[in-house]
């Protein structure tokens, strides 16, 4: 039947000849109405097409004069995928919070393999619109919008852009409007808010400054420093967190100068030795012009030195790297490891290494750590937060240097830090680092009791299928490997190793349902 075909109303004609008689009745005129009439009798065929006419007049009362008008043709998005794909989707989208990750996958899976869900699943993911995925907008949002639409429901706006208009509306449109002309104009954005600022209300005020974080730059730093005074502490605190990202500022100057003052590194240099260097650590005290920029006293912080120590940190976070010019990054970093306020100024520097991802300062952190992990640094014992620290500086590097760093301590089968580590990094491994540290579990779980213990006890292993690799091979191994653990009361590491495979062996289908298959494998 042509879907395209509207069939006439024939309710008043089939009345009048239903009152005539069926002798009298006129022949149905051609269309999907008649298609439906097949009874050869005709008083019979005149009852069932009363019937059917007035099903189809009553449908159409009360209706709008445009209601009848034939929508949109609805764009295609892509072939449909499998029927082995659909039914694994429709199977997600029961499955509730626990398939919420499968669910972003199967669409990242659908989109890379421009292929959408069939026809038959739209009424459940209709039903399920406001809470699927980000992912799912560009494989089925369209299709959705228009089905919507014939159904006469208001469409849901699937626009990323902002209103235009950033100076009405409600708090978070504004704000999303301002940070969306912000992407478009940085400059121009914030020449027009700095006329009307001083009007907005106090909570308005704060969430304009904190926009400025989209294009922000050096030419912003005035209004921002006009903002340290602003009778509002929301504002002076969104202030206060932009400023540090421009490390050019007055305000990263400010700092600088303070860092100056507090870490001095005195050189000592004897006839025939080698110079001593010392780490002299004067704590700052508490002012107004340090709170105006943001530093300000925690009564209740005692650890790692109290709340001098606490202001300490609080500088050495907000101090640009080139404050540090002066001695190399590994000599600031060692010193400080070896004082007595080592946990106030490394976790500051910390947080501005982590902040700039200087290549240099990273690296001479990671070289350090490794070497205070090994008892190569005098003064230095191996400690959990030596290797907290080490897993941090290592998780600043990008992905494929990450990946080659563990794979080395994965080659001296240094346990502890493996494990440390894979608890971060990257949120999906390749391929190869997959299979090696697949292999590390392997030989781990052959050890002692005592490994596999150790292995078991930070509850990482069972969260790796999430990360790995789900090819076959990766998959299998996987597999393979929680076959060959014994069940031992009490032990931990079988479930996280089973719970691993499994998760694996899902992926793994999940990519296997999307390939089309060939075309003798269809003939077979």
């Amino acid at each position: 039947m042509d879907a395209t075909v509207i069939a006439a109303d024939g309710w008043e004609p089939i009345l009048a000849a239903a009152l005539l008689g069926a002798e009298r009745a006129p022949p149905a005129p051609p269309g999907p109405l008649a298609d439906l009439i097949t009874e050869p009798d005709p008083g019979a065929a005149l009852l069932a097409r009363l019937a059917a006419e007035g099903l189809h007049h009553l449908a159409g009362l009360d209706l709008a004069p445009d209601a009848m008008a034939p929508l949109a043709p609805r764009e295609a998005a892509g072939r449909d995928c499998p029927p082995a794909a659909a039914m694994r989707l429709y199977g997600l989208l029961g499955g509730g919070h626990a398939a919420r990750e499968r669910l972003r996958e199967w669409f990242d899976l659908a989109a890379a393999a421009r292929m959408r869900p069939p026809a038959w699943l739209h009424q459940a993911l209709m039903l399920q619109v406001r809470t699927l995925p980000e992912t799912a907008r560009a494989v089925v949002g369209p299709e959705l919008a228009w089905l919507a639409g014939a159904c006469g429901e208001a469409p849901e706006d699937e626009s990323d852009e902002a209103p235009d208009d950033w100076t009405a509306g409600s708090l978070a449109e504004r704000r999303a409007a301002f940070a969306a002309f912000r992407a478009r104009d940085p400059d121009g954005a914030r020449a027009a808010l700095e006329p009307v600022f001083r009007k907005e209300k106090a909570d308005m005020r704060e969430a304009l400054v904190g926009a400025l974080a989209t294009g922000l730059s050096p030419a912003d730093e005035p209004f921002l420093e006009a903002c340290l005074d602003d009778r509002a502490g929301g504002v002076r605190e969104a202030a206060q967190r932009l400023l540090p990202l421009l490390p050019g500022s007055l305000y990263a100057s400010r700092m600088a100068m303070r860092a100056a003052t507090a870490l001095v590194i005195e050189t000592k240099t004897r006839l025939l030795r080698s110079a001593t260097h010392d780490l002299v650590v004067t704590l700052p005290e508490d002012s107004p012009t340090l709170a105006r920029d943001g530093v300000t006293p925690n009564q209740w912080e005692q650890r790692g030195g109290g709340i001098r120590a606490g202001l300490l940190r609080d500088i050495l976070a907000r101090t640009p790297l080139r404050a540090f010019a002066g001695h190399p990054p590994r000599l600031w970093l060692e010193l400080a490891l070896r004082g007595e306020w080592s946990e106030p100024i490394l976790k500051g520097l910390f947080e501005t290494i982590a902040r700039e991802r200087d290549p240099d300062w990273t690296r001479a952190a990671i070289g350090l750590l490794a070497e205070a992990y090994e008892g190569k640094v005098a003064g230095v014992r191996r400690t959990n937060e030596v290797i907290g620290r080490w897993v941090r500086a290592v998780d600043l590097l990008p992905d494929a240097e990450w990946e080659a760093a563990v794979t080395e301590l994965i080659r001296a089968r240094k346990i502890e830090v493996v494990l440390a580590m894979i608890g971060s990094g990257p949120e999906s491994f390749s391929e190869r680092f997959s299979a090696a540290l697949i292999d590390w579990l392997a030989f781990v779980v052959r050890g002692s009791d005592d490994l596999r213990r150790d292995l078991a006890k930070p509850w990482v292993i069972g969260r790796l299928g999430e990360r790995l690799w789900p090819g076959e091979a990766i998959a299998a191994s996987a597999a393979a490997l929680a076959a060959r653990l014994p069940e031992q009361e009490g032990d931990r590491l079988r479930p996280q190793v089973t719970a691993l495979s499994e998760t694996l062996d899902l992926r793994v289908a999940m990519r296997r349902e999307f390939e089309t298959p060939t075309e003798e494998t269809a003939r077979g």
